[in-house]
Parts: structure tokens; C-alpha cells; sequence
């Protein structure tokens, strides 16, 4: 989500401010000393000018951050603004920091972003900071309110939230102010004195009589804005009875009529014009307003001073006072209403603030421009990992378009792809529908492709057959074809043959190598967790990797993970053991560096079981087990993939639990659909129930290599061999076994033999098979039991330990990035020596942490140096 620089940048202010020598002396001690500052006062006392004048002033040890609140901003915008201000200060982040707002805003997530966030507070090498939220007024979000009192309770000692509003904030003030943490600054701490007051008409050229400064106080009370406009109208010297009466905004309203009454008509038109845009710059003033002297305009009001604060020293870029800017909305309200809504979208057409563009458009009513703007915003905000930011904009919408619209529809069924959740058919037929009753036949074929893309992947294999049969002669389009493709793919999966499953994906990988972005890979990326084993699987995984990787580049972190995880599979398919545990490894790593949502790792976390089950590590699988925050939609996999492992280790006490519990669910169409008949099967073996083993697993093999996932064909024909082992009938054994010792002698690839457990794969080498098995196929177990012994004895690499005395404990690049820590080289600076992104620096700059066990870049930068000592 991007949102404009200004939000974080202190503003400044050209022209002079008058000197406040004791509101500075006290906000200044305030500012270093106390937890929470609070600056309340109406509109016009000047919150802004004082806190960004202090910062100016503090110590050259401390650091500050600004962000400045609009009514744009919810939680995941606002922490994002936060995250970003401190940005120049290389924070130490443990985790990734785009990750936080996401994180903040899952059920119970709000505490960890809080702790991550206060951890890189207090690891930074600062003796004080300051973080100043102004105009917090402006947000309505309350989960903004929960952020701020957790952050007050976590935020290290030598951190100061400042706050300006024009009401009291709901925080627990009382019991700050009980323990001598808060300073408060109101109207009669802001209101100017008759000195300030004597130097503002010195400044202003005007006579500072004793008489006209009690004048000006008595009609203004020290309101700093009422005063400026008295100056401005007639210097002070005349008031009406009429006057004497108005309320502070009523008498800035009377007075702001008076100066904008004596400008020329032009200037009039382009200050009431130029009071739709938030922030204005010469470019963008000038298409909103229609004039061309924009730039020269805009520097006469900085001059002027003219209830402007300066906001970017590179381009000018002013922001008109909230009370000025408002004034001059209602004017333009009431003198030219028809023009509003065009200049709103103008306004839009160059915003590159997502959140600010979208507020403009549904301001203007223009709901089909928001609602093609969100279309089109989603994909990639999805990629990124910004569900949460995306969801937060479509719940701007009003009730009407909420309901009407296809492309909101659509939205909503993207979200529900990216919770894994079966809404996404419901929303995106919803969406096809109303796509199709508005003449829009290529969205609405999209949208069907979605959702029998959802089908696939929900088990609802009917649905999506049926919905992929209306899609036959649709013209090209690269999103529906990749849908399609995904679905069929899915589909063979789950029925066979192997050889469809494998024809589908390789027209899905060229199709998204041609023309894939990275949110279409994203999207459409296969999922390799044990599907079809085939002659091809190793280069069309490789292809998938690489693309993958080529699409996501630096900025794509999921896409990055979903790929790697793919590589490790195949690692594990080849029986490179090791090298897939220390992938995943590595892989678990980055997610939880990329705070990833645990329904988004659920890759990764089949991977961990399968590794297990490989390894035969009992402890292994009950922990990954243990953990039930993966399976939001997905009961299924959940309990199969327990059970399955379970049956490895010999839990046979889980097995009978997840039957129980698979008996009462309808598991036709699923991945999962052939795994309980096995699970029986295997159950009564263990129980000495020969036959009835046997029954089910003869069954079970005869489509077992069509529909082979996840190793069920070398589960079945193993377990099939055991139970005929045990019959007395060591040939029917065999031949059991035959194309499975055949297969993988042909291919290499024996991921299903290795996750029938050691356990199976040593009876199996001890079976009396007598004289019906080659010698080489028994060689063939021997390998497979002794690849399998080999993995136990790789379940539990050497983590890194920080107390080594060399610099073994990190990679030759980690130790490139401490030695440019250690010279003070910033994260920009170490990313343009070393040729890497910045979001790559701060992933090593965590890694380089975690593995030295140290809090913050300094005690790392001193371990380097003593490292080159020793």
C-alpha cells in the first residue's frame, strides 16, 4: 500500500514562528523526560508548530519519528506510516516489518506486533526517541486505540509518544498521571501570551500597544489562528458587536470570508478549488484548479504564510490549516456544488496514495472508478501479503455498491482464495452473475474460472467440471486460462490419471513463464506436497522454482516461500534427505521472519510432517501436530495428515481418533479421499487382522497408482506386501511390490517409499521373501532402509551457537553485511555496496541477530571488532 512521504516527514515552517521560550522549555523537558505527551486544543493553537519545532530542538543524541494522521488512516495504514518513520534509523526488526501490520490485525496478533515493534525501539542506538502521532483526532479506527495503550505499556523507557488532538485520546490517563508518566499540554498551556502575542504584531508590522495586545486577547483568548486572521483583515484595530459574539470557529469562518473577499476572483477560484486535494503541489494544483500559474501561486501563500505548513523541502508542498482548508470547502459547497465532483476525480487521476485516491473517488461518488481502482490494486496488494489492507479498503465502500457491484464481489473472492476459504466459489459466482447482466462477458468468465478454480481446490470437483465445461470455447485471456489450467490440474490430482495431472501442469507453467506476473504466479503457483510422480515431476518442479523465483525478485516475499517450498519437496522426492531439512529449515525461518499467517504456511507444515514421518520421529510429529492454528479450512488435511503420520510412528491411539472423527465427514472429491480405507487397513494390521488388512488394501491398490498423492501408492503396496508377508504368500507380495520397486529404480524419485516410516521399509528388507524377489529389488529396499536410518540420523542438525569463538557461525554474506555494520554503513548503504534490496539487508541484519544471539546493530558491529582482535 503505498500513501504519501508527507504523512511521515516533520513539517516545516519558513516562515519565522514566534519564540515560545516557556511552552518550549517545559514541552522540551517533557519530550525527554515523560512517557506520553498530550497536546489537546481546538483546531488553530498551534499543536503542530510547537511539536515540530521541539523535535527541531532536541538533543543531537535523540532521534524522533512523525506521523501525521488523516481520516484515511485504519490500523494496518497507520502502523504502516509508523514503520516507515523510523525507516532512517535502521531498526534491528527481528521479524520483517511489513509484515507487523498484517499481524496486528489476526485475532491475539496485536501483542506480538506491540512486542516486535518495542523490541526494535529499544535495540536501536539512540540515548532517547520520540514518536510524534499528530491530528490523531482524525482516525475513527478503534483498533488505532489498542495499538497506542499496548504500545504505552511496552514502549521501552527512553521512547516518548507525543500526541496532538483536538479531543482527549481514550487512553488510561488516569493511572499515567498517578505515576507521573504524562504531560499535558491544553488551550491554556497553547493560547499565546501577551508577550507572544507582542511579538506577532512585531512580526506582522504592526504597532504593539498595550491596548491593542488586551484587545486582541479579549476578543481571541490567545487563539493563535483568530489572531493571525485579525491581522490579516485589519490589523487589529477594528471590531464589530457581531464579532464580540461569534465562537472561536464561527469567528474564523467571518474573518477567513473577509480575506478570501479581498482577493482577486482568480485567486479566489484557485484557493477554493485547490482545498479538495490534501496536500498541494504546483502539478497537481494546476490540473485540479485549471490555472496555470499555479507554481507562482503557490509560492505567494508560502510567503504569505497563509495558514500553510511547508511539508516537503524538495518540491513544494504545502498543507492548507484544517480550519482554513475547511472554510474553503464549504465555499466552494455552496458557491460552485457542480464542480465538486469533477475536481475530486482530478484529484484522483495522479494520486499515488492508495488509501487518499480511493477516499477522493468515493467522495465524488464515483463509484465505478473506486471500484475499477480497487480491481486492479488487489492482485498485487494479495502477493505481497497485504490482506488485511485490502479488506480495510473494500469496507469503505457504502452499503449499495457493497451489494450491487460485481468488482467489489470479486474482491471479496480473491480475499477468500488468499483465507483458503470455500467463500470464494460463493463470491465469485456472485460476481459472474452481476459481471454478466452488465454486458462485462470477460470478467464474468473470470470469475467462473476462479470459481472452479476454488472448487478444485475445496474438493468440490463436480462443481468445477461443470463450471469448466461453460468455459470450453471461451476466447483467450491469460488470468481464465491460468484458472482453468489450475483447475484441471487439481482435478487430475485428485482422480487421475497421473499422466493428465502431469499434461495440465506443464501447460500451466509455460502459460504463467510467458506471461505470468508475480500475482498470477502467486495465485497459480501448483502446490508440490507429494502429487503425481512421473518421468517429467523433477524438471517441470525445477521449472516452476525458477519462474517462480524469476517473478518474484527481491519484493515478493511470498512468492519467494511458496517457491523454496516447492524445492524442498523435491529434495525429499529425490531422497536428499538432509538437504530438504536444512531448506525447510531455512524456510521456516524466513516465514516466521516474513510473518507469514499460519494458514498461509500450511506448505510448509505438510513438508515438516512428511519429514518427519520420514525420519520416524514420533516427538517431531506430536509437536508439529500439537500446533491447530493452520487448519482454518481445512479439517481434512489436518486429519489425514495426523493420521497418516501417526500410523508411521505406531500412535495407533491417534489412528482410531482420527477415523472416529473421519467418519463423519464427506470426503468425496478430496485430496484426501483415498487415505482412510488405508488408515483401516493399516489399523488392522497392527491388530493382527489379517484379512481384513487385506481386503481393504486390495481394493485400495487397484486405482492406488493412478491417484497416487502424498506416497499413498507406496503406502498401499507396502502395507499390502506386510499383510500378504504375514498371510504366507511372499509372491503375491512381490507382486505388490514389483512396480513400486520398478518406478523408483526408473525415476530416482522414492519421497512415498521414504514416508512409509523405518519402521515398515526394515520389515520389509527382513521379509521372508525366499527366492520370488531379484536380488537387485531387495538391494532396492536395502537402499530405501538405509537412506531411511541415514535421515534419523539427520533429525536434529546443529543449530548455529552464538558462542563460538570464529565467525563460523554465519554465511560468508552475513559476514559481508557485519563488516559494513561494523564501518556505520546504513541498510541503503550496504544494499547499494552489496548489490542486494534493502528488505534483503534487513532479513540478514535479523539472521545475523538471532545467530549472535545480540539485541541491536551496535553490540553487533563491537562483536565483529572484537572477532578481528582475537
Amino acid at each position: 500500500m503505498t500513501y504519501a512521504l508527507t504523512k511521515i516527514r516533520t513539517p516545516a515552517f519558513r516562515s519565522g514562528l514566534i519564540e515560545r521560550s516557556d511552552l518550549e522549555r517545559r514541552l522540551g523537558e517533557a519530550l525527554l523526560t515523560r512517557r506520553l505527551i498530550l497536546l489537546v486544543a481546538p483546531a488553530g493553537f498551534g499543536k503542530t508548530a510547537a511539536l515540530s519545532r521541539q523535535l527541531s530542538l532536541l538533543p543531537p543524541n535523540c532521534i524522533s519519528a512523525w506521523v501525521a494522521a488523516d481520516e484515511q488512516d485504519d490500523l494496518p495504514r497507520f502502523l504502516s506510516c509508523l514503520i516507515d518513520s523510523l525507516e532512517a534509523y535502521d531498526p534491528p526488526w527481528r521479524v520483517a516489518p511489513e509484515s507487523l501490520p498484517e499481524q496486528a490485525c489476526v485475532p491475539g496478533g496485536l501483542g506480538f506486533a506491540v512486542g516486535e515493534l518495542s523490541n526494535a525501539l529499544g535495540a536501536m542506538a539512540a540515548e532517547h526517541g520520540v514518536i510524534v502521532f499528530d491530528d490523531m483526532h482524525t482516525i475513527a479506527d478503534p483498533r488505532v486505540v489498542e495499538f497506542l495503550k499496548k504500545l504505552l505499556e511496552m514502549i521501552p523507557h527512553n521512547w516518548t509518544l507525543a500526541i496532538s488532538s483536538r479531543t482527549p485520546p481514550p487512553l488510561p490517563l488516569a493511572r499515567m498521571r498517578a505515576r507521573r508518566e504524562l504531560a499535558e499540554f491544553g488551550q491554556a498551556d497553547l493560547r499565546f501570551t501577551p508577550r507572544e502575542t507582542q511579538l506577532l504584531l512585531r512580526e506582522s508590522g504592526r504597532a504593539d500597544s498595550e491596548k491593542m495586545i488586551e484587545r486582541l486577547l479579549g476578543r481571541t483568548d490567545g487563539w493563535i489562528a483568530g489572531l493571525c486572521l485579525i491581522l490579516d483583515v485589519a490589523g487589529g484595530a477594528t471590531e464589530s458587536p457581531a464579532e464580540q459574539r461569534l465562537s472561536q470557529r464561527h469567528l474564523f469562518d467571518y474573518l477567513a470570508n473577509e480575506v478570501l473577499g479581498r482577493l482577486s476572483e482568480p485567486w479566489r477560484l484557485f484557493l477554493m478549488r485547490c482545498s479538495v486535494l490534501v496536500e498541494l503541489s504546483a502539478e497537481r494544483c494546476a490540473k485540479v484548479s485549471g490555472n496555470p500559474r499555479a507554481a507562482e501561486m503557490l509560492d505567494e501563500i508560502e510567503r504569505r504564510g497563509l495558514f500553510v505548513s511547508v511539508l516537503d523541502a524538495e518540491i513544494l508542498t504545502l498543507r492548507l490549516h484544517d480550519l482554513f482548508r475547511e472554510f474553503l470547502e464549504h465555499q466552494l459547497l455552496r458557491e460552485r456544488p457542480d464542480e465538486v465532483p469533477k475536481l475530486l476525480r482530478l484529484a484522483a487521476e495522479d494520486e499515488h496514495d492508495t488509501a487518499r485516491k480511493l477516499g477522493y473517488l468515493l467522495r465524488a461518488t464515483a463509484w465505478r472508478e473506486a471500484e475499477d481502482m480497487l480491481v486492479a490494486v488487489t492482485p498485487s496488494m494479495l502477493a505481497q501479503g497485504d490482506g488485511v489492507k485490502v479488506d480495510s479498503l473494500l469496507k469503505r465502500f457504502p452499503e449499495g455498491p457493497q451489494a450491487e457491484s460485481p468488482r467489489l464481489a470479486y474482491v471479496r473472492g480473491l480475499l477468500a482464495f488468499g483465507e483458503l476459504s470455500p467463500e470464494l466459489m460463493v463470491h465469485m459466482r456472485e460476481a459472474a452473475l452481476k459481471f454478466e447482466r452488465e454486458g462485462d462477458l470477460r470478467m464474468a468468465r473470470r470469475a467462473l474460472a476462479l470459481s472452479a478454480y476454488g472448487g478444485a481446490l475445496q474438493r468440490f470437483q463436480a462443481h468445477a467440471a461443470e463450471v469448466l465445461a461453460t468455459l470450453e470455447d471461451a476466447p483467450p485471456d491469460l488470468e481464465t486460462d491460468a484458472a482453468r489450467l489450475a483447475s484441471r490440474y487439481w482435478g487430475a490430482v485428485v482422480s487421475g490419471p497421473a499422466a493428465a495431472a502431469e499434461d495440465h501442469l506443464r501447460r500451466l507453467v509455460s502459460l504463467l513463464e510467458d506471461g505470468g506476473t508475480p500475482a498470477l504466479w502467486f495465485r497459480f503457483l501448483p502446490y508440490m506436497f507429494g502429487n503425481y510422480v512421473t518421468p517429467a515431476f523433477p524438471e517441470l518442479v525445477r521449472r516452476v522454482v525458477a519462474g517462480a523465483l524469476r517473478a518474484a525478485g527481491d519484493t515478493h516475499v511470498p512468492l519467494q516461500l511458496l517457491a523454496r517450498g516447492n524445492e524442498a519437496w523435491l529434495l525429499l522426492w529425490e531422497g536428499r534427505v538432509a538437504e530438504s531439512r536444512a531448506l525447510t529449515l531455512q524456510l521456516e525461518a524466513d516465514e516466521k521472519w516474513a510473518g507469514r499467517p499460519r494458514h498461509a504456511r500450511v506448505g510448509s507444515w505438510i513438508l515438516a510432517v512428511a519429514q518427519a514421518m520420514v525420519r520416524g520421529d514420533r516427538e517431531a510429529i506430536h509437536l508439529v501436530m500439537s500446533d491447530k492454528s493452520y487448519f482454518k479450512h481445512l479439517p481434512r488435511l489436518e486429519l489425514v495428515t495426523r493420521g497418516a503420520a501417526a500410523s508411521v510412528v505406531d500412535d495407533w491411539a491417534t489412528v482410531r481418533e482420527v477415523l472416529e472423527n473421519l467418519r463423519g465427514m464427506d470426503m468425496r472429491g478430496s485430496y484426501w479421499e483415498p487415505f482412510p480405507p488405508l488408515l483401516e487397513a493399516k489399523l488392522a494390521l497392527h491388530e493382527q487382522r489379517v484379512e481384513d488388512a487385506l481386503h481393504l488394501l486390495r481394493e485400495c491398490v487397484k486405482t492406488s497408482q493412478d491417484i497416487d498423492r502424498f506416497g499413498f501408492d507406496a503406502m498401499v503396496r507396502s502395507a499390502l506386501a506386510l499383510a500378504e508377508i504375514r498371510a504366507g504368500r511372499p509372491q503375491a507380495a512381490w507382486a505388490a511390490m514389483e512396480p513400486l520397486v520398478a518406478r523408483t529404480r526408473r525415476t530416482g524419485l522414492m519421497c512415498g517409499v521414504l514416508m512409509c516410516g523405518p519402521r515398515v521399509l526394515a520389515e520389509l528388507v527382513q521379509a521372508p521373501w525366499g527366492s520370488e524377489v531379484p536380488e537387485e529389488a531387495r538391494a532396492e529396499m536395502r537402499h530405501w532402509a538405509a537412506l531411511s536410518v541415514q535421515a534419523q540420523g539427520n533429525a536434529k542438525p546443529d543449530a548455529p551457537k552464538s558462542a563460538l569463538p570464529d565467525s563460523k557461525v554465519l554465511t560468508p554474506r552475513e559476514m559481508e553485511v557485519l563488516e559494513r555494520i561494523a564501518s556505520g554503513d546504513s541498510n541503503k548503504l550496504i544494499a547499494r555496496a552489496l548489490d542486494l534490496s534493502p528488505h534483503t539487508v534487513k532479513r540478514h541484519v535479523a539472521r545475523i541477530l538471532d545467530r549472535l544471539d545480540l539485541a541491536s546493530r551496535g553490540a553487533a558491529a563491537a562483536w565483529f571488532r572484537e572477532l578481528g582482535v582475537r
